[in-house]
């Protein structure tokens, strides 16, 4: 096996050894997720009727794979900012030859265009920043003329219809001349029809789209939801779903004793000199990094140990992890509803942009945001994640110096642990149990961490769960 960094090499051990549950659970692409700037997950997602505010940030994240290592980390980008970027960044062109026919048209019409552009600057104001073209300003009237209809209205039910006002019930003040300048347009430029439609809506889908992730409403309305923060604060988010139910993943996550789905990693754990360590394991990756960034096992009055510091003669351990109540949680965004306009999550511009072909009309970008769109590339958004209690964290170290290690770790005392740069169920120092116990046949000695667990009820803020793994959703990768 090829030699990763230190982390890439515990995760791929741990990837490895979960894989098999991952293929009983329906999640066979599962990415061993990199956890350092996150934390572990809070899982208890929903407070009263709303959604814990700790959860959406944690899964509210651009997750971009490590090729290099194997995971999947964040560097905290929020995705629903840069999902609304990338969409700003698209547009749907025309080709030559569509451009010139449409043109054409428009120099055929260029009374009545030069009009409807008049009133709408009259009795609607200055066009936004950017559109400054007679094409680009004349779509815009198009488009927000349909914003006045009923939700689903389309150019062409506006252009055949013998009494365009009835579906307009929103038409603003002044905006009656608007909407009878564009129906004379319409009516004289029918042989462009399909090129008018194409773009109007199109680039009404992207417009709708935007507006369903910035700014938000001042009320929640449909596409939307409410987060609440530990200080009892609200705020409006683009909505989420998650599948499981709070008491479905903490049935799973907590099970009866004897009960319950389980994952077991084992791997060891070399001494290669003061400051670095190598791990290991029979058929799986090997790497080496820094002793303290494996484990480091924390306590009261500053009390701290890597691996290695409990006995210093010490050069090998075998390290046993024991992922507990192994279960899933599926969050989704809400897609976009072309019908109705409502929801947000809308990938098909992105990836026809992606595969956009010179020559052909279609969306393209404008810049391009300059992102890696394909699987496995850095624009990702969880889909379904693993997860489980804390692991139980066995250490077995090869030495017969027992009072080495009870000097240290006190019989039932408790610590917190740091794996991967990760505090451990939030950093709390007093959330694992240890024991020691020798053996001295074998001349080892065994420090036994068990997490405390949860007990029911409590805060949401205090609903952490480890992060075995997760599969991720890549929205400008096309379908498989």
């Amino acid at each position: 096996m090829a030699q990763l960094d230190l982390k890439g090499a515990v995760l791929s051990l741990i990837q490895q050894a979960a894989q098999p549950t991952a293929e009983k659970l329906h999640m066979p692409d599962t990415l061993v997720v990199d956890e350092a700037l996150l934390g572990d997950f809070p899982w208890y997602w929903q407070v009263g009727t709303n959604f814990n505010a700790k959860t959406f940030s944690w899964l509210n994240n651009v997750f971009a794979y490590n090729a290099a290592d194997g995971y999947v980390g964040t560097n905290l980008q929020n995705f629903g900012t840069e999902f609304f970027n990338v969409l700003m960044d698209t547009r749907y062109a025309l080709n030559a030859t569509d451009a010139a026919t449409l043109n054409a048209a428009n120099l055929k019409n260029a009374t009545v265009v030069n009009s409807i552009i008049t009133d709408w600057t009259t009795t609607q104001g200055a066009f936004p920043n950017g559109t400054t073209t007679q094409m680009s300003q004349l779509n815009y009237v198009m488009g927000q003329v349909l914003t006045w209809g009923v939700k689903g209205l389309t150019l062409g039910q506006l252009r055949s219809s013998l009494n365009p006002m009835s579906l307009l019930p929103n038409i603003p003040l002044g905006g009656d001349q608007v909407v009878n300048d564009l129906m004379t347009y319409l009516g004289d430029t029918s042989s462009v029809a399909n090129i008018q439609a194409a773009v109007v809506s199109a680039n009404n889908q992207l417009a709708q789209t935007r507006a369903n992730i910035l700014p938000a409403p001042a009320q929640v309305t449909p596409g939307w939801m409410q987060i609440i923060f530990g200080n009892g604060q609200t705020l409006i988010v683009p909505q989420l779903t998650i599948a499981e139910s709070t008491a479905q993943i903490q049935n799973n996550l907590l099970p009866s004793e004897g009960t319950g789905t389980q994952v077991n990693c084992s791997f060891s754990a070399s001494k290669m000199s003061s400051t670095e360590v190598k791990v290991s394991a029979a058929g799986g990756a090997a790497g080496i990094g820094d002793i303290a960034e494996l484990f480091l096992i924390e306590g009261e009055a500053s009390a701290s140990y890597d691996l290695f510091s409990f006995d210093e003669s010490v050069s090998q351990i075998d390290i046993a992890m024991q992922f507990n109540g192994v279960t899933t949680v599926t969050p989704a965004p809400v897609s976009y509803n072309v019908s109705t306009g409502t929801g947000w999550y809308n990938p098909a511009p992105i990836q026809a942009a992606v595969a956009y072909t010179p020559g052909v009309s279609g969306y393209q970008f404008t810049p391009n945001p300059g992102l890696n769109f394909a699987t496995n590339g850095n624009f990702g958004f969880v889909s379904r994640l693993m997860i489980s209690q804390q692991p139980v964290v066995t250490l077995t170290f090869y030495t017969s110096n027992y009072s080495a290690f009870t000097q240290k770790i006190q019989e039932q005392s408790e610590w917190g642990i740091t794996f991967l740069g990760i505090p451990l169920a939030g950093g709390s120092q007093s959330y694992y149990h240890a024991t020691t116990s020798q053996n001295s046949n074998e001349n080892t000695v065994t420090i036994t961490m068990t997490p405390a667990g949860i007990t029911t009820p409590v805060s949401p803020t205090d609903q952490l769960a480890y992060v075995i793994g997760a599969q991720i959703l890549w929205p400008g990768a096309a379908s498989p």
